[in-house]
């Protein structure tokens, strides 16, 4: 019962909101998601900013066309999955060069603390680096696992069967163990 009221007010705030009203609305729930989406896409900060800063603006222009049939971060994802595809093919086409297992990752510094901290940075590091390596779904479909998406909200955005989804997610971990070996 109270979660139905919720659900209900959730819905006529969608539906009453104002463009500006929505996007604050998203933008304060799933900023730091999406920026980890972008980061897993590049596999690297500077080009993880530039692509954020896309995902936002395309996000914003085509606020209007979200037709309230799924979740609104739902929507914003498969906005961010198409915008990353399309930065990575223009950035492959403009460098004219393939992503490599020699990818290299600009790291941000690490303020000084204990060693454990320094350690744990390295390591996502390592794994930014390794997810930059897979193909663009796999980047795709282990970006929105780490945000605690479903499998059946990443067969939504991704377009593939929860069964689907499960088997890449399952060759993903594999794959990823072995580079970070």
């Amino acid at each position: 019962m109270i979660l139905s009221g919720f659900i209900t007010k959730l819905i006529l705030l969608y539906a009453m909101a104002s463009k500006k009203e929505l996007f604050n609305l998203f933008y304060g729930e799933s900023k730091d998601k999406l920026y980890r989406l972008c980061l897993g896409f590049t596999g690297n900060t500077a080009d993880a900013d530039d692509l954020f800063q896309e995902v936002l603006i395309k996000i914003w222009q085509n606020l209007e066309s979200f037709r309230k049939e799924s979740k609104l971060s739902t929507w914003a994802y498969r906005v961010a999955t198409n915008t990353a595809m399309l930065f990575l093919k223009r950035r492959t086409q403009l460098y004219d060069r393939q992503t490599t297992l020699d990818t290299t990752v600009q790291q941000t510094p690490v303020a000084p603390g204990p060693e454990a901290a320094v350690q744990k940075e390295e390591q996502i590091s390592k794994l930014y680096q390794a997810i930059a390596t897979l193909k663009e779904i796999d980047r795709i479909i282990i970006s929105l696992l780490f945000e605690k998406c479903s499998y059946q909200e990443i067969a939504s955005i991704t377009g593939l069967s929860p069964t689907n989804v499960g088997a890449r997610i399952n060759r993903i971990k594999n794959s990823l163990s072995k580079k970070l070996v």
